[in-house]
């Protein structure tokens, strides 16, 4: 399932919590300095061309069982009709969870993948949203996740039974792709503090999200960073072999 701009989008597979309402909100921290290799706003962007559905599908992570983790079957997201206005709170903080589920508006449309991850004695799972975006809509795109991130540090959005209240924590760049970022969502709940981990990379002309989902500190809090760059490693290769057809 992708990941999040609603309440219930704000969970990964396998999460009901229910949180409750905080005593005041948190008070906004600067944002962690970006890793030296994730590329700046105004570095020349590395793209390339756009990957159809079936490449897409093709680049994504092998589904066979392992040891450890169970991957499902990839699948092509259909674009959904006219987007509803969101319902979070803070305006940065939407199109920042908008951009990095690939539903902030482009032109062409992205072709999008989804994929849902368990592991083993985590119920929880996680999820990657694989989204290829034509002409240099991915860079643009990207800039809107970097841009939300300097400011978003706390938004509600209204849930089936209480108010869900993130607080936003921006972690340090990992280095991968072109250009990555990662940042996390936190809730109380009922069960304890329902953290989402999001890892966002764009490598090329498609921007990789992971989604990572812990509740009561009893859950891995991270995505595999092995199984993300083996991820970005399928994506790239599917983007060089574009380059390659279509010269």
């Amino acid at each position: 399932m992708p990941a999040l701009v609603a309440v219930t989008t704000l969970a990964v597979a396998g999460c009901s919590a229910n949180p409750s309402k905080p005593a005041s909100a948190p008070t906004p921290s600067a944002p962690a300095a970006a890793s030296p290799s994730a590329a700046s706003p105004s570095a020349a962007p590395s793209v390339s061309r756009p990957l159809t559905a079936e490449q897409l599908v093709a680049a994504a992570l092998p589904t066979e069982e392992g040891p450890d983790s169970y991957g499902h079957p990839v699948a092509v997201r259909e674009p959904r009709g006219k987007d509803r206005e969101s319902e979070v709170s803070d305006p940065a903080c939407a199109r920042m969870l908008e951009a990095a589920d690939a539903r902030r508006p482009s032109r062409p449309s992205p072709v999008v993948a989804v994929q849902t991850f368990n592991w083993k004695d985590d119920v929880n799972g996680g999820d990657s949203t694989l989204a290829s975006y034509g002409n240099s809509g991915a860079v643009a795109v990207f800039a809107e996740v970097r841009e939300g991130l300097s400011s978003c540090r706390y938004f509600e959005s209204p849930g089936p039974s209480t108010t869900y209240e993130g607080t936003v924590t921006v972690d340090p760049a990992p280095q991968f792709g072109d250009e990555a970022v990662q940042f996390e969502i936190t809730a109380p709940s009922e069960m304890g503090p329902h953290v989402t981990q999001y890892t966002v990379v764009r490598t090329g002309s498609v921007i990789a999200t992971f989604t990572k989902l812990s509740v009561g500190g009893r859950d891995v809090r991270a995505f595999p960073p092995a199984m993300i760059a083996q991820q970005i490693s399928l994506l790239q290769q599917a983007q060089g072999r574009v380059r390659l057809e279509t010269t």
